[in-house]
């Protein structure tokens, strides 16, 4: 049931109900989901681009398509609707070092093509978790920073976060080392449409929008110029504001620093969970059906999920099946997720451990003290989703070979894998030759039937080494070169024992 049909939830719904009849979600919801899949297609498609064989003017271009999509994404949320109503002016828990690092990230690739550096300048007293509202937050942030590349000309723009007052007062701004803030501007900077002598680039909303965010968390924007040159705006919080969660007491896990996401379609239930992660100090991400809560795990990374089984346009079920498919074929880290449902009869719990779901959780959740173990459990033999990368992947992925035998048929199925592992023997005989004689043309050969190889069969791994070492081979270092060869060769050992023997 969609938020506006009310909050009774979906668990008064049948499993297996479909999307057609009252309450199926109209052409502009449809739409929505259509624009969100296909910004999360261009995210995920510029994260999977070989990174190691682009020069460096293309590889700055990707990482500025990268900010700009993710940026995107957000905006998305926003003005499609897609932010959920129980999100809007909800504080939650915030990993501020994080938060600033992806800003910086995402608008140096922004600046590129304007000649524009954009550095960080931050206090070593931050804090690490601050309880504020996100969108308000990055809005903020993304109107100073917008405002700022147009104003530095080439020169250099600065995010900045410190800690003043006895700990009292956090305050973010945004400086650039531009022409400054026309004198007779700066007494209605914050008004709509406000211009100085000349006009000044832009609308002129910019400013006022930031403003009204600010106030909204209950901050104070001011601006100033900067006596060496340029301007600087800065938003200023007292504690109060940025302080406001208790932290969990003894009876209570400490969940500070853990990002969890929830995927449910009943507004209740999605406040319920948000109010109990932030109370337990976790960082959390609202999703209101399947789509959205695939949308999230494609763009962004998580130390838990949770599902609810039933929801409107994609089921729980269907979110678990896919994102471990996409995690078995190596594109996605390892992550755990948790199903919530009411239905907890032997039978639908069968089907929603085959689905790919790590636990259960039962509906009705009860009380925060049970819940609080039973995340604080899961998060504990969670995969560490942040120092993933495509060479930690299992060595072959099963489902990516199953996909090719299928292809091939059974009548031939024995007979490609046959002709992999000679493939495979074969290549790794001549590469130890190549390596003991030093022989890079040979070696880059060598390495590029790798490539063919493991990218068939999903052998992340091993396509990560033999890309390294084909890399290496072209700058020709041979001490890098030796130890590239040897890691590509333990890895193409590790895929050769992981090949069955018949299919």
């Amino acid at each position: 049931m969609t938020d506006s049909a009310g909050d009774s939830g979906s668990d008064a719904q049948a499993p297996g109900v479909g999307v057609s009849g009252p309450g199926a979600p109209d052409g502009m919801q449809l739409l929505a989901h259509d624009i969100r899949s296909a910004v999360s297609d261009v995210i995920g498609g510029v994260r999977l681009m070989d990174r190691d064989t682009l020069p460096d003017d293309a590889l700055q271009q990707l990482d500025r398509v990268q900010a700009a999509s993710e940026l995107l994404a957000r905006l998305v949320e926003e003005l499609l609707g897609g932010t959920p109503r129980d999100t809007v002016g909800l504080v939650g828990n915030l990993n501020l070092n994080r938060f600033l690092d992806d800003e910086v990230r995402r608008w140096h690739g922004a600046a590129h093509g304007t000649g524009t550096k954009v550095t960080m300048d931050r206090a070593a007293n931050l804090p690490a978790i601050v309880q504020i509202n996100l969108l308000h937050l990055r809005r903020i942030v993304s109107n100073l920073m917008g405002n700022a590349l147009r104003h530095a000309e080439g020169g250099r723009v600065t995010l900045g976060a410190e800690l003043y007052s006895h700990g009292e007062t956090l305050s973010i701004s945004v400086s650039d080392n531009g022409k400054g803030f026309p004198p007779d501007l700066l007494p209605v900077l914050f008004e709509p449409a406000a211009r100085g002598e000349g006009g000044a680039p832009g609308t002129g909303m910019g400013l006022h929008i930031s403003a009204a965010h600010a106030k909204a968390i209950g901050g104070i924007l001011s601006a100033a110029n900067v006596a060496t040159g340029g301007a600087r705006v800065t938003l200023t919080l007292p504690k109060s504001v940025w302080c406001r969660a208790d932290v969990p007491d003894d009876a209570l896990s400490d969940l500070r620093g853990y990002r969890v996401l929830v995927a449910d379609d009943s507004a209740t239930n999605r406040t319920l969970v948000r109010g109990m992660l932030t109370r337990l100090g976790a960082e959390c991400e609202l999703a209101r059906d399947g789509i959205e809560a695939l949308n999230w795990m494609a763009r962004e990374r998580f130390d838990l999920v949770l599902v609810d089984i039933e929801m409107p346009v994609l089921g729980g079920l269907d979110v678990l099946r896919s994102e471990r498919l996409r995690q078995a074929r190596g594109i996605a880290p390892p992550t755990s997720m948790l199903a919530m449902t009411a239905y907890v009869l032997r039978d639908n719990r069968d089907v929603i451990y085959e689905a790919g779901a790590d636990g259960i959780l039962a509906k009705p959740l009860g009380s925060i003290e049970d819940f609080s173990k039973t995340i604080h459990h899961y998060l504990k033999i969670a995969p560490d989703p942040s120092g993933w990368a495509p060479e930690m992947a299992p060595p072959l992925s099963a489902v990516t070979l199953s996909e090719l035998m299928s292809a091939a048929g059974p009548d031939f199925q024995d007979h490609l894998l046959d002709r992999l592992r000679e493939d495979l023997a074969m290549v790794e005989r001549y590469l130890k030759d190549a390596l003991v004689a030093g022989d890079v043309p040979a070696i880059r050969s060598q390495t590029h039937i790798l490539l063919s190889l493991s990218s068939a069969i999903g052998a992340l791994p091993l396509q990560e080494a033999a890309r390294h070492l084909n890399q290496i081979g072209r700058d020709g270092d041979p001490d890098s070169m030796r130890i590239a060869g040897k890691v590509c060769l333990e890895r193409l050992a590790q895929l050769r024992h992981e090949l069955p023997d018949a299919v």
